[in-house]
């Protein structure tokens, strides 16, 4: 995200301060902050700011545009004249809280700034030695952890300074008003500050990053920036204006500027005011869940996440993610008593960015942001599909699987609901054929070699698995069908393999009759699988539905989204 802004001038706001010493000192020190400011803009590097005519959108005069997943370029190095300058108030900072321990402004500064510097451990240690009230240092500290990186850490201290603000504080933090938008704005802004609070909980869950990481980047994001708001307010800032509201309703949104360059002047023999660009960090994505995700997560699509918005409500670029796509993968849920068996498969040898790379992979479950159920798996992707299983109380839940390789710093996610409904038949599951001499007689045999997509190659031959409960133990007679369906027309596939019966075809698809009997080693557990061969099938989407009838009973059905693509 790069932002524009053109002139502006406001009367700057004040900060509290007590006595006319440290009015003194302050006042001082605002000056050393605005020479520093002035001498930062003029000497900034210099670079077309790549925006063109479009503005994007606007914050009063402030413009704002989007480079959305792509990482922006590399900060050019930046000129001594500005560290030196740097440097100057750095040493006046110091000078001032000595005489200010106290002054809220002064030490904010001093943390910023440290922070621009890079200088964190510097930074960490004016947060600590902060004689201010003591939210307002515990949320300088909080700020400084998650700048580094400390995600679980500033999580926790940011709860600690909420907890200690007054109530008309806290309730302006924890506003997300501004990352809301459509029917889900409409509904938070209908609820009084109290009745926020398990409202922004369940965003803040659906919203997080990765489950699989400690701590909710996003959210420390969210109050680091509320942080640099209150740093920032009433000052002037690198572009040259002091701040207003449009400006915090911009860092909101989007977060601050880590590194600045000037438009080059049309005249360089007049002088004239540089037009200044504040660069964001990049690649950056909207991680807010919708409205339907936060109404009803269980039944929440991948949809309902949009990373790579056109007109995103907010953005965020996690420093551990150089790029950040989608995990191909499938999932599918079978039942166990009061228990789900939750199945998530994916092969990472077919994705560019993961192949031969060490990657962790996490499935994660939860029904609420007090729950979460986690799955692990590590190592050197190549060769084969691989599947992560968990088992967990049946109910609605929000599935997320994660790969992250962190030495390259890319990450992939596929996130959406899974809302078990104590159905007789299970999910399709699908499995690779040549491993097996015979088809598999288990769950976890089938899970061993399952596919690691809803994407088949054309003229291959894929597996299918499904369980049926609740049969009789001595087994029921059932007909039983599967059909490949495009566009909802039916037609002939080939015959099915391995089922030991005699089938007759439809030009639909499959039809047969069998004695269904339970599983001897899982009561009530029939399992049934069978080869397809999708030869001659072209490339395009289809659908495998799996239909078993038996007397007195409803038909049970299943079905399994696929993808043909080309070889």
């Amino acid at each position: 995200m790069g932002v524009l802004s053109f002139l502006l001038w406001l009367a700057p706001g004040g900060w509290r301060i007590d006595g006319s010493d440290s009015l003194a000192v302050l006042r001082s020190a605002r000056r050393a902050q605005e020479a520093y400011e002035t001498t930062r803009r003029y000497n900034l590097p210099e670079q077309f700011g790549n925006w063109g005519d479009a503005c994007g959108e606007r914050f009063g005069q402030i413009c704002a545009w989007s480079q959305g997943s792509v990482a922006d370029e590399t900060p050019p190095e930046e000129p001594w004249r500005i560290r030196q300058a740097r440097a100057r108030l750095l040493a006046a900072l110091d000078q001032a809280i000595a005489t200010s321990p106290g002054d809220e402004w002064i030490v904010g500064q001093r943390v910023r700034y440290l922070l621009e510097d890079g200088q964190p451990g510097k930074a960490a240690r004016a947060a600590d030695e902060c004689r201010s009230a003591w939210w307002w240092c515990e949320a300088l500290s909080g700020l400084v952890r998650h700048v580094t990186g400390d995600f679980a850490g500033a999580d926790s201290v940011f709860a600690v300074a909420l907890a200690g603000m007054p109530d008309d504080e806290r309730c302006a933090w924890s506003d997300i008003s501004a990352l809301l938008d459509g029917a889900l704005a409409h509904q938070y802004r209908k609820l009084d500050c109290a009745g926020r609070a398990a409202f922004e909980a369940r965003w803040w869950w659906l919203t997080q990053p990765l489950y699989s990481r400690v701590g909710n980047d996003r959210r420390t994001e969210h109050f680091a920036r509320r942080v640099m708001v209150r740093i920032l307010e009433g000052r002037r800032t690198p572009f040259g204006f002091y701040w207003d509201n449009h400006m915090r309703d911009a860092l909101i949104r989007y977060g601050w500027p880590t590194w600045w360059t000037r438009e080059p002047p049309i005249f360089r023999v007049i002088r004239s005011e540089p037009l200044i660009t504040g660069h964001t960090p990049s690649p950056a994505f909207q991680f807010g869940a919708g409205a339907h995700a936060v109404d009803d997560p269980g039944s929440a699509t991948p949809d309902d996440w949009a990373l790579e918005a056109r007109q995103p409500r907010e953005r965020y670029a996690p420093p551990y993610a150089a790029a950040f796509g989608y995990l191909e993968h499938q999932s599918a849920v079978f039942t166990r008593g009061d228990s789900c068996v939750v199945v998530a498969a994916y092969d990472l040898s077919h994705h560019a960015l993961f192949d031969q790379r060490a990657v962790t992979t996490t499935l994660a479950l939860a029904a609420d942001q007090h729950s979460l159920t986690i799955a692990r798996d590590s190592g050197v992707t190549g060769g084969r599909a691989r599947a992560l299983v968990a088992r967990l109380a049946c109910q609605p839940l929000v599935m997320s699987l994660e790969a992250i390789a962190p030495r390259e710093g890319y990450v992939a996610r596929a996130r959406y609901g899974l809302a078990p409904k104590g159905a007789a038949i299970s999910d399709v599951l699908l499995f690779d054929l040549s491993p097996f001499d015979s088809l598999p007689r288990t769950l976890s045999a089938a899970v061993k070699h399952a596919h690691g997509s809803t994407r088949i190659p054309a003229g291959e031959r894929i597996g299918v698995f499904w369980e049926v409960y609740g049969l009789s133990s001595d087994g029921e007679e059932v007909t039983a069908s599967v059909m490949v369906t495009r566009g909802g027309t039916g037609w002939l596939r080939r015959t099915a393999e391995s089922l030991g019966l005699a089938s007759r075809r439809r030009e639909e698809g499959i039809e047969w009759e069998e004695v269904l009997t339970p599983d001897a080693t899982k009561a009530h557990v029939a399992i049934r699988a069978l080869a397809l061969d999708l030869s001659g099938v072209s490339p395009g989407r289809y659908r495998i539905e799996v239909t078993v009838t038996s007397r007195g009973r409803a038909p049970l059905k299943a079905t399994r989204e696929i993808q043909i693509v080309p070889e």
